[in-house]
């Protein structure tokens, strides 16, 4: 036969084709194989010799299990009829018929088969007919009543498409013809299907066996293994000599045809191997179930059977790498019993497993999940190479305990670990934990870097640092919010892990709520309340009010959505409790409605979603739940009376502000000032860290809240640069400050400014006046909750130790109960002992205008403004009357808050209203030139004052009568306070 214009594909796929046909005529004996069709009637001619040179001729053909590559035109007519494989067909099966010619050149094919044997070729009996093509096929249907189990003769002929078109008798002047066998059968026969697999395809060193699953019953195989070898068993064995990866395929064939299956790059061959396993500890008694069905690590997922297959080694197939000083989880899955499970690693790769490479030991567990770290400074450890993991899992109680051990019930499966070195950055971490929640926070800092770090630097945010690995317990003195800092390094470099520490600008106390936890027949209690990390399920019972577990906390971040949910007991007979929880926002020491986080009323489970309102302040502050029976007690205050059938549990929140960059925002309680000093507050949300402040003179500070005193009355424009890890903003408000003059009124309080609000119809301060020297109202109808009236009202001169009449009406409510402060030390904050007005008993049906007296005790700084806080308070919910002295910064929903400026002076007077000068002067205000009228019979000392107590002026008057002139054009602007210190007798006098 000779081979011509053969690529290097079609003669693999001819030398395959003539193999299995060579395998299959030695190992068939099938009738149909055995016999040769009847002669034909006549027999084609050959093209001339000179014609060969065009290539033209039969290159191939395909009908069901026969495939024949031939040499084309140059063999001339060739008959195949007896040396070809047969092509078995069935009755009434359609079956398709391919041939293929020079690919360089169209030819005309005619095929026919001699459905009659009679060894001609009828127009009937043609099956193919193609022109002007390289490729041609068609399908055609066996006919139903050709003849069984007798060989056919198939005719194909072909020539030049522009050549005359072949017949099957005629010769062709380019092309051939050729003749095949056909054998029919009663019902077609099913072709192979190839299928298989190898028991394992990884090998490291030894031979792989490859397993038939072909489907349809084939007779012959033919196997190429990737490496140039071959074989034709239907199961054979492999040696693989060199290393690599390697792609097989399996040619399966029968009667009636042949199929293929090439799996690509199936098989590998490692030139490393784990070092030989020291024992192979067999299993004794297999039961239950017990050993390992699944292992799982860095990428290696292996499902096995349990301890009935007893040691399995893995080592070579399943291969796991791992970095150095980084944590891997090891997943094994077992049956629902407990079991001791141990893991080695022969780390330095010396075919022993030393009782120091037990990596993970676990007694009584079911498929445990377990964190594997190599440290890079275990000795002798090897990188590189595959390492020896050694799994034993026995029952619980095993006494199997060494690597060696033959487990009774359970298993030990090998697989192989690659250790790499670590050759990049560690993974900072940490975790924060407040140790102390309220006042100076205490914080503790646990390291949880992973990565083999070398050093660490710690930035708690305040100004101090630690390279400590594990640090001391951080305590934080000033309130705001903390960006603490992490770096971890190694000598691949370094890495950065955040956390942000919050603390509350206050600390309040809050008021006890009373109760009686409920009863028997209606339990007014929780057994459990969860949110966030709060899960407290220690046990309650009834007659228990209130109950502290303000030691307990969760961190929730403002624009976070939670879950609250908390459980009672059972009613015997039928009810509901009416659930309640507040949050205190603003650190202010009370609750309000919008503090309610949530509230409803069910039986026996109680949720709903929390979200922490979007103006609260970073830091520790206070959770207060309620539970009482029945919802008709909805308006149910936080401080609840003893009567009440219900009780109520306290928690800590630490608020986080939303993560990420800034949007500056702030305010100022006072920019309209008389002092001189205005206290400045940030708003921004997002959590700043840094802050820089500009007022406009040319000053700045870089604190969150400053208070800032100018130097001058005028307009200032203020702007606001907030910052964190995350962004930048400004925020500038043009003229926004206005000092009208110095020294004029008290400054802002440190703390301690009332919310603001409206206050509830028809309550509220009507009118208040001390004496003669403070005159305030009528007020409108709603009138804001908190005035600041310092600067408004004109300050009210007080002899200090001199009892002055006081007046205050109530808009509506006689059940009113007053209070007035006085700043007497001028420190910023109202103490407890300058309350020098309390009404806090009163009957019900008092008048609304209530008289008392008001004297300034003798510490009281003289000569300066000074901060006078009236208030009225209402008793909240279904209270009669207040129970304690309210804050002098807290505002109820009913309540009215005003702040006033009085200047002290001294006095020897001791009638009641005394103080009043008996003298005037005019004009007041003042451009420079005053008169002072007055009874000045006798020598007199006339004293002139600033605000700040500061005598600018002191002239000695003889006895006049009339008007004393005095000329003040060379003093500043302002408030003075013009004496008689004789008489400790003052008048105010302002200078315009």
């Amino acid at each position: 036969m000779i081979i011509k214009n053969f690529g290097l594909k079609t003669m693999g796929k001819f030398f395959e084709a003539t193999i299995m046909w060579m395998l299959y005529l030695a190992s068939s004996t099938s009738v149909a194989s055995a016999q040769c069709p009847p002669p034909a009637t006549c027999q084609p001619g050959n093209a001339p010799a000179t014609n060969h040179a065009f290539g033209m001729g039969i290159y191939r053909v395909t009908l069901a299990g026969l495939d024949t590559a031939t040499a084309g035109a140059a063999q001339g007519y060739q008959d195949y009829g007896c040396r070809a494989r047969a092509a078995l067909l069935g009755r009434g099966g359609s079956y398709a018929l391919a041939v293929r010619t020079n690919p360089n050149a169209d030819e005309t094919v005619r095929a026919w088969l001699d459905y009659n044997n009679d060894g001609q070729f009828g127009a009937g009996e043609l099956v193919l007919s193609s022109a002007n093509a390289r490729q041609h096929a068609a399908t055609f249907t066996v006919p139903a009543t050709a003849p069984v189990g007798v060989a056919l003769r198939l005719r194909i002929a072909a020539d030049y498409s522009l050549a005359p078109v072949p017949g099957p008798c005629t010769t062709p002047q380019y092309s051939q013809t050729e003749d095949y066998r056909v054998v029919l059968l009663a019902t077609a026969p099913a072709r192979p299907q190839a299928r298989f697999l190898a028991l394992d395809t990884v090998s490291c060193g030894g031979p792989i066996s490859f397993r038939d699953q072909s489907l349809h019953a084939p007779a012959q195989w033919l196997w190429r293994f990737g490496d140039g070898a071959s074989s034709s068993q239907q199961h054979p064995q492999h040696q693989y000599a060199q290393p690599g990866t390697y792609t097989v395929r399996l040619t399966a064939c029968n009667a009636a045809g042949c199929d293929s299956l090439t799996r690509t790059g199936y098989v590998t061959v490692r030139a490393d191997a784990p070092r030989p396993a020291p024992c192979q500890p067999a299993t004794t008694a297999h039961c239950c179930g017990y050993g390992l069905t699944r292992v799982r690590l860095a990428g290696l997922d292996n499902r096995s059977l349990d301890g009935q297959a007893g040691y399995e080694d893995f080592s070579c197939a399943r291969r796991a790498t791992l970095t150095a000083d980084r944590p891997a989880t090891l997943q094994l899955s077992t049956a629902a019993v407990a079991h001791d499970v141990r893991v080695w690693l022969d780390v330095n790769d010396d075919g022993q497993l030393a009782p120091a490479e037990l990596l993970y030991q676990g007694l009584a567990v079911q498929s445990p999940s377990v964190t594997l770290s190599i440290p890079a400074s275990t000795a002798g450890l090897v990188y590189g190479r595959p390492l020896r993991l050694r799994l034993l899992a026995d029952f619980a109680g095993s006494p199997a305990t060494g690597p060696c051990a033959a487990p009774q019930l359970g298993q030990v499966e090998d697989y192989s670990v690659v250790l790499a070195p670590n050759l990049a950055p560690p993974a900072a971490a940490f975790a924060v934990a407040y140790q102390q929640l309220c006042g100076p926070v205490r914080v503790s800092f646990a390291n949880q870097t992973t990565g083999a770090a070398t050093a660490y630097h710690w930035d708690f945010g305040d100004g101090t640092s630690s390279t400590l690995a594990a640090p001391p317990p951080h305590t934080y003195a000033r309130p705001g919010l903390y960006e603490v800092r992490l770096v971890a390094q190694n000598a691949a470099g370094p890495d950065t892990a955040w956390q942000r520490v919050a603390v509350a600008e206050a600390c309040p106390t809050y008021c006890t709520p009373l109760g009686n936890g409920g009863t028997n027949s209606a339990p007014a209690y929780f057994t459990s309340v969860r949110l966030g990390d709060i899960n407290n399920t220690v046990p309650r019972t009834t007659g228990v009010a209130y109950r502290d577990f303000t030691d307990q906390y969760t961190t929730l971040q403002i624009g976070q959505s939670y879950q609250f949910a908390a459980t009672s007991p059972p009613y015997p007979f039928g009810g509901s409790n009416h659930v309640t929880c507040w949050l205190d926002a603003n650190q202010d020491g009370f609750f309000t409605a919008s503090e309610i986080l949530g509230t409803v009323n069910n039986v026996l489970q109680y949720q709903y979603a929390v979200r922490v309102p979007a103006a609260a302040k970073a830091g520790p502050t206070r959770l207060r739940v309620m539970i009482h029976y029945g919802a008709a007690y909805v308006d149910a205050t936080t401080c609840s009376p003893a009567w009440w059938p219900g009780s109520t549990e306290d928690y800590t929140v630490v608020v986080l502000p939303a993560a990420g960059p800034p949007a500056a925002l702030f305010s100022a309680e006072l920019p309209t000032s008389c002092s001189g000093t205005v206290q400045f507050r940030d708003s921004t949300e997002s959590g700043p860290t840094r802050w820089l402040w500009r007022f406009g003179d040319g000053d700045s500070a870089t604190v969150q809240h400053p208070r800032h005193t100018y130097a001058a009355p005028g307009t200032y424009t203020v702007s606001l640069t907030v910052s964190n890890r995350l962004g930048t903003s400004t925020r500038t408000r043009p003229g926004y400050v206005t000092i009208r003059s110095l020294g004029g009124a008290p400054a802002p309080l440190t703390a301690c400014r009332p919310a603001v609000g409206v206050t509830e119809a028809q309550r509220g301060i009507r009118t208040f006046s001390i004496g003669t020297a403070l005159s305030y109202g009528p007020q409108p109808l709603n009138a804001p909750s908190y005035r600041d009236e310092t600067c408004a009202v004109p300050p009210a001169v007080l002899a200090r130790g001199v009892l002055y009449a006081m007046t205050m009406a109530d808009r509506y409510n006689p059940a009113t109960a007053a209070f007035v402060w006085v700043d007497v030390n001028d420190d910023g904050r109202f103490d407890a002992t300058e309350l020098l007005y309390d009404a806090l008993q009163f009957p019900v049906f008092s008048p609304t205008v209530r008289t008392g007296t008001l004297t300034l005790p003798p510490a009281t700084v003289l000569n300066r403004p000074l901060r006078l806080r009236v208030l009225f308070a209402y008793p909240p919910g279904n209270q009669s009357n207040l129970t304690a002295i309210p804050s002098p910064c807290y505002t109820g929903a009913a309540d009215q808050a005003r702040d006033f400026t009085i200047i002290a002076t001294a006095s020897t007077a001791t009638a009641a209203g005394a103080g009043a000068p008996a003298w005037q002067v005019y004009p007041n205000p003042a451009t420079g030139h005053v008169s002072v009228r007055g009874d000045f019979r006798q020598p007199t000392v006339v004293e002139l004052c600033d605000v700040r107590g500061r005598v600018v002026l002191r002239q000695s008057v003889p006895p006049v009568s009339g008007a004393l002139p005095l000329q003040l054009q060379a003093l500043p602007r302002g408030l003075y306070l013009l004496r008689l210190p004789a008489t400790g007798q003052a008048a105010r006098l302002v200078l315009e």
